[in-house]
C-alpha cells in the first residue's frame, strides 16, 4: 500500500484477475471454477489470467472440481459478501479485477469475451449480461427485479450505465484510487464503488457476450428477509457517505421508495410480452419484494445499518 492507501501492483502481473466469491453455506463455486478452467484451457494466452477463490463459508470444504491453473484459495470465515470481495481485491496481481459469484456460472466464451472488453476500452468499467434460467414464478420475479436491466437483450441496446455486481470487470488502479476507503471501512460495496468510479470519469461498458447464467431456487420468505438485510445496509450505508442535506432529503422522500420501485420493476413486468410475462404469483411476489426492499431502505436512512450488512450473502 502506498502512503495514501492505495495498493501498488506488480509490473509484471496478469492482465486479469478473476475473483471468485463463495459466502453462503450451501453454496458451492464448483460449477463456476470448472467454467473458468475450461475457458482458461482453451485460451490463447491462459498465463494472462489467475483465479483467486475468495471463500467465507465456515469449515468450508475444498473444491472438488477440475481447478484453472494459476488458482489461489483464500479462507475467510464468516465475513460478508464485500468483505470478501476486498480481501480478494488485495491479493490480485492483476490489473484488471473482475467478480463472479457461485450462482451466477460464466456462459461460453466468458473469458474471451472480457479480455477483448479490456482492450478495447482499457480505462472503462466492464459487465456483462445476466441470462436468466429460472421457471419458478418467485425465482422469475426477482430476476425481473434484480437483473432485468442486464439481459441480453438489454445490454445489447447499449443504454445500460449500471453494473451487475456478479458479472463485472473493474480497473484495479482506479479502483485503488478512488474506493481505497470503502474497501478498507466496508468492502467493496458495488453501488457506492461505482458511484466514485463513474465520479472520477470512469466510463461503465456493457458487453452482451461476457454472459454468465443464474440458476437460483429462492424460497419465498427467506428471500424478502434476506433483500430487507441487503435494503437496509444500502439506505445505512448511503447515509454514511453523504452530506448532512442529502440524508435528510432520503429520510424525508422514503415514502416515495415504494412507489418508484412498483411504476419501475411491476410496471414493466405488466407491458412484457410473450415468455417474458410473469402471471399473477410472478407479479404478487414482484410486489413484495418492492415493499420489502422499500420497508429495508427507509431503515437504513433513519436507523442505521444495524447489523444488517453481516448479513449480505
Amino acid at each position: 500500500m502506498t502512503a495514501s492507501g492505495e495498493k501498488t501492483r506488480p509490473a509484471n502481473g496478469f492482465l486479469l484477475s478473476v475473483i471468485v466469491i463463495v459466502r453462503h453455506p450451501q453454496d458451492t463455486p464448483d460449477a463456476v471454477l470448472t467454467s473458468l478452467a475450461a475457458e482458461m484451457g482453451a485460451a490463447d494466452e491462459p498465463d494472462q489470467t489467475e483465479v483467486i477463490l475468495v471463500d467465507g463459508r465456515p469449515d468450508a470444504p475444498q473444491p472438488s472440481c477440475a481447478l484453472p491453473d494459476p488458482f489461489t484459495r483464500l479462507n475467510r470465515p464468516n465475513l460478508n459478501m464485500p468483505l470478501l470481495k476486498a480481501q480478494g481485491v488485495l491479493a490480485a496481481r492483476g490489473r484488471y479485477l473482475a467478480f463472479l459469484e457461485p450462482k451466477a456460472v460464466p456462459m461460453s466464451g466468458w473469458l474471451r469475451a472480457g479480455l477483448d472488453a479490456i482492450i478495447a476500452h482499457p480505462e472503462a468499467a466492464i459487465g456483462g449480461a445476466v441470462v436468466s434460467g429460472a421457471t419458478r414464478a418467485v425465482d422469475r420475479a426477482v430476476y425481473r427485479f434484480e437483473y432485468a436491466a442486464f439481459s441480453q437483450e438489454a445490454v445489447q441496446n447499449g443504454k445500460g450505465t449500471d453494473l451487475p455486481g456478479n458479472n463485472m470487470i473493474l480497473p484495479a488502479a482506479e479502483l485503488d484510487a478512488n474506493c481505497a476507503d470503502i474497501l478498507n471501512m466496508e468492502g467493496l460495496n458495488k453501488p457506492f464503488c461505482q458511484a466514485r468510479l463513474t465520479a472520477a470519469g470512469v466510463a461503465i461498458k456493457l458487453v452482451p457476450q461476457m454472459a454468465v447464467r443464474l440458476e437460483t431456487g429462492y424460497r419465498f420468505w427467506p428471500l424478502l428477509s434476506s433483500r430487507f438485510q441487503y435494503a437496509r445496509c444500502f439506505g445505512g450505508t448511503r447515509v454514511i457517505h453523504t452530506s448532512r442535506r442529502m440524508r435528510w432529503l432520503y429520510r424525508l422522500g422514503a415514502p416515495v421508495i415504494p412507489v418508484l420501485l412498483v411504476r419501475r420493476h411491476v410496471g414493466a413486468a405488466l407491458r412484457a410480452q410473450g415468455s417474458e410475462r410473469l402471471g399473477g404469483s410472478g407479479l404478487a411476489a414482484l410486489f413484495a419484494l418492492c415493499l420489502t426492499w422499500s420497508a429495508g431502505e427507509t431503515a437504513g436512512y433513519w436507523f442505521g445499518s444495524g447489523m444488517s450488512c453481516d448479513n449480505l450473502y
